[in-house]
């Protein structure tokens, strides 16, 4: 409090004259209500309370210089709007396009996944509120760019205001300086959590981190509130109860709207049934009642209930994924339960049944309770079991999706890359990372538990052990882990400032003007305050300092140029982006003629559709991606085919009754895919990447030296046949042939070394002798090249596919651009006759459009019967109307030589598309 008392009538400015007394001040002529506005603002600022606030405020202006005053640039360039390279952005942004549009979200997307189009199984949460802004801040005539910028300012809004509900959590954990370490804390926490709420990374991840914790924040004001509420309280009037009841009210808003925002957001519901379910049993042992915990959580899961009603779609049955009847049943089960754990204690204490029935009684109900459901209800048993594989690590294909990678382990092998970026400690020592202090934290939160039984407590333990198992399985929940990290490691500052003799904090430490006593009355205070900055605050700091000024951006420009070019530059397939359009009776939508699909890897698949407005066959919902072992036509397949005949018959096989010229029109690929991306077609095939990518080790002294090599079914892969070598015939290039045996290392692996120096040469027939003889001397042996730009075995020309674009920037030596687009076409049929054997070859000069040289060239050999066929994917003679307008094209007329004759042929374009026969 402040010992200055205050200078009333003048402020001591004026004296009375010698000749005049000084009369006391009238007071009567100050209202009563003047005078309670003096004290008012007197009392605000000596309340300690309002320096606290003031350090909310100045932690939630630093989220907003970190969130989106650094990343400004990178997001806003020109008139346009950079969302996240996470392409999922870019799709929430379409669907609220769409909303502000028609006013009403859609739920069913043809635009994806051709040829059958997909539900949408993203909450319409962040839809509406883009739209509810952008009408608002619009005047009612919102424009798509304002609808942009709404779009891209939402995640980062929702972190800053995170800083708020994280204070008052900390500050029921531990007082208001707990709250206040915890609020800078998550403002400054790198990795998921925030990368999620950053400017222009528009997913519902950021809504999903501030409703969680919200609901959290008031289920802890409820719990601490409404502890001695009871139905016989309530009877005799809920006017002393009113705190209570509105906190569950509002707990159950916001989990409703966190519901809406992230289907699966039911796991929050399960957070606080397993704690109602710990607490009641404590409460009952103890003797105290549980009621408390049936009203709280009845009113959360049923308010929460009316707000996922509106959007449950009864077709999709019990299909957890999507809004179907699961969700509404679960909470109300949810209901039963809270209610059942307070109605079964009541009855036991007044049976005067022993204590120890109840958790007995209990485990009973749900066994039965389950057994029940299973029985009658198996529909909803299965989705509820399925649910549970959040908690476990991915595998397969699905393991190579980074997001879903375990925390502390990469490739089998233990990891803290990931821990780390997620969680740094000073000096980057692992043991110093917020992620081992908040264990520390949350061992004396457990300590303190035992010793006073506070719910909060509890609550704070289920919840941050749920969230800790989740994200060590998968680390892309490090971004709701981050809330428990700040809260407990605050916690941990605030538990060490009182073992160093500081108590809660008041106004009173700026009250010393004197800043030499100031150091000294506060001298604790102050190396307290550093040490936590040191510690817990500047390593993350620095971090996410680091990632707001490099790693905000959109997708590379590549990818953006491409997809622009689709959009201008092929046929429209019928269908509009922002149509309102319906989910069809049998699942499957009903496409028009004219529909098509773009080949690509599942990751670029939200690109091609909002910025190419074009339909890809596969996406990141992960659909279309498809398997060689289970025989499932997709993307994988298509890309590991290695041979065209392979290639052609998948694209068949995704609908049997279209063409597979329509089924897939175009491909898109780029150089990640034909690398760094590689692996993960193999693993979502089931197949091993040293298949086609592998190393061999190297004797070098007493060292092991390991060398990567591309095998030869990676050569014959549509992927290296179209990226590396633009679907040309190859000759084949510099190879090497390898022999070698397996190597036991101390650590029980077994690794390929070589037994004796590698042949290298460009002549095919002579590796395929050294791998012959190597085998014969009981070597394992192949043939290989240490660069996938150079094919060591021949390659036939790919007979249906021509480059129709490629990108602006160059990634090889030999000038190959980052993302090429090709056309999937019948190709010309040329057909002649020649002596049985005579060689006949096609060859064309082609220029792409970012004026790099390539010839395309095609070989063949005429039959027993002195007859050969060329298919020519390549028009001589330019595009048609309606047709790609494509800006690759041949320089001349193709150069035909049969023997020793030579012929100059020319190809129309609708020759290409309709595969008709030129006689030559």
């Amino acid at each position: 409090m402040s010992k200055r008392s205050a200078n009333l009538g003048g402020g001591g400015k004026t004296r009375p004259k010698a000749s005049e007394k000084a009369e006391p001040l009238d007071t009567t002529s100050v209202s009563p209500r003047q005078k309670a506005k003096v004290n008012k603002r007197a009392e605000i600022w000596q309340n300690g309370d309002i320096y606290w606030y003031a350090g909310l405020v100045l932690a939630a202006l630093f989220s907003i210089y970190l969130r989106i005053i650094v990343p400004w640039k990178s997001v806003f360039v020109g008139d346009k709007v950079i969302f996240s390279s996470e392409s999922d952005a870019w799709y929430h942004m379409m669907l609220a396009k769409g909303t502000v549009i028609n006013l009403q979200r859609l739920w069913f997307d043809p635009m994806t996944y051709f040829p059958h189009g997909t539900p949408i199984h993203f909450g319409p949460f962040n839809s509406w509120t883009i739209t509810i802004f952008s009408y608002i801040f619009g005047l009612g005539h919102p424009s798509m760019h304002l609808v942009e910028v709404v779009g891209a300012f939402l995640p980062a809004v929702l972190g800053v205001l995170l800083v708020f509900p994280v204070y008052f959590l900390g500050k029921e954990i531990g007082g208001k300086s707990c709250g206040l370490i915890s609020a800078l804390i998550v403002a400054t926490l790198p990795g998921q959590l925030f990368n999620r709420t950053v400017l222009g990374f528009t997913d519902h991840h950021s809504a999903e981190i501030f409703l969680s914790t919200l609901t959290m924040m008031f289920m802890f004001l409820a719990l601490r509130s409404g502890r001695s509420m009871t139905s016989g309280a309530l009877q005799k009037g809920w006017a002393s109860l009113k705190m209570p009841l509105l906190f569950a009210i509002f707990s159950g808003i916001s989990l409703g709207l966190y519901i809406d925002a992230w289907s699966s957001g039911f796991l929050f519901e399960g957070v606080i049934l397993l704690f109602m379910l710990l607490q009641s049993i404590v409460d009952h042992i103890k003797g105290r009642s549980v009621e408390y915990l049936g009203i709280i959580g009845a009113i959360t899961f049923l308010v929460a209930t009316l707000l996922v009603l509106p959007f449950v779609k009864p077709y999709y049955g019990f299909n957890h994924y999507y809004y179907s009847l699961f969700h509404p049943t679960i909470l109300i089960l949810g209901v039963v339960a809270v209610l059942l754990f307070s109605v079964l204690s009541t009855f036991l204490r007044e049976k005067d049944y022993s204590k120890w029935y109840y958790p007995g009684a209990l485990a009973a109900l749900v066994v039965l309770g389950t057994l029940f459901l299973f029985l009658a209800l198996p529909q909803f048993i299965n989705p509820l079991l399925s649910g549970l594989n959040i908690f476990q690590q991915k595998t397969g294909g699905a393991a190579t999706v980074g997001e879903a990678s375990p925390l502390i382990s990469y490739q089998g092998e233990v990891s803290w890359i990931s821990l780390m970026s997620n969680f740094p400690g000073f000096g980057n020592i692992v043991l110093l990372s917020s992620f081992f202090l908040a264990l520390v934290g949350m061992a004396l939160i457990l300590v303190r538990y035992i010793r006073s039984q506070r719910p909060s407590d509890l609550l704070l333990l289920v919840w941050s052990i749920i969230l800790l198992v989740m994200t060590l399985a998968q680390n892309r929940f490090a971004y709701y882990y981050g809330v428990n990290v700040a809260l407990l490691t605050g916690y941990l500052a605030f538990w060490l400032m009182q073992r160093g003799g500081i108590g809660e904090l008041d106004s009173g430490i700026l009250d010393t003007k004197d800043s030499r006593k100031f150091l000294i009355s506060n001298v604790k205070i102050i190396i307290s305050a550093i040490v936590i900055f040191v510690f817990l605050i500047y390593p993350a700091l620095s971090t996410s300092l680091s990632v707001a000024h490099w790693a905000v951006g959109g997708p590379e420009s590549d990818w953006m140029t491409s997809c622009a070019w689709l959009q201008n530059n092929t046929p429209s397939p019928g269908m509009d982006l922002y149509e309102k359009y319906e989910r069809p009776a049998s699942g499957k939508y009903d496409y028009p003629a004219a529909a098509y699909g773009i080949m690509s890897w599942w990751d670029y698949g939200h690109l091609m559709e909002t910025i190419g407005h074009r339909i890809p066959n596969a996406n990141p919902f992960q659909q279309g991606i498809g398997s060689v072992t289970a025989g499932t036509a997709g993307s994988s397949p298509f890309f590991l085919s290695e041979n065209e005949t392979q290639a052609e018959k998948v694209l068949a096989n995704l609908d049997l009754n279209r063409s597979p010229y329509l089924n897939t029109k175009y491909v898109m690929i780029d150089l990640d895919m034909a690398t760094g991306k590689f692996h993960a077609m193999a693993a979502w095939s089931g197949i091993p990447v040293w298949k086609y990518i592998s190393a061999v080790y190297q004797l070098q002294g007493e060292q092991l030296v390991p060398v990567q090599i591309y095998m030869e079914p990676y050569f014959r892969s549509m992927t290296a046949r179209l990226y590396f070598f633009d679907g040309t015939e190859v000759a084949g290039g510099e190879g090497v042939g390898l022999a070698y045996r397996g190597m036991e290392l101390e650590s029980g692996a077994v690794v390929p070394v070589l037994t004796k120096s590698p042949k290298i040469t460009s002549n095919y027939s002579e590796l395929q002798a050294f791998v012959n003889d190597s085998r014969k001397q009981g070597d394992l042996a192949e043939i290989a090249a240490t660069s996938p730009t150079s094919s060591p075995i021949p390659l036939e020309a790919l007979q249906h596919y021509r480059l129709v674009h490629e990108s602006e920037t160059p990634v090889t030596t030999s000038g190959q651009k980052r993302v090429k687009t090709f056309e999937h076409v019948p190709g010309a049929v040329v057909k002649g006759k020649a002596p049985a054997g005579t060689r006949v070859v096609a060859a064309a000069a082609i220029m792409t459009n970012e004026n790099r040289a390539f010839i395309y060239q095609q070989s063949n050999v005429s039959d027993s019967r002195g007859e050969f066929t060329l298919v020519l994917p390549y028009s001589t003679e330019g595009p048609l109307a309606n047709g790609t307008n494509f800006d690759t094209r041949p320089l001349g007329p193709y150069q035909v030589t049969v023997g020793e004759k030579a012929y100059e042929v020319r190809v129309p374009e609708e020759y290409v598309l309709t595969g008709s026969v030129i006689e030559l």
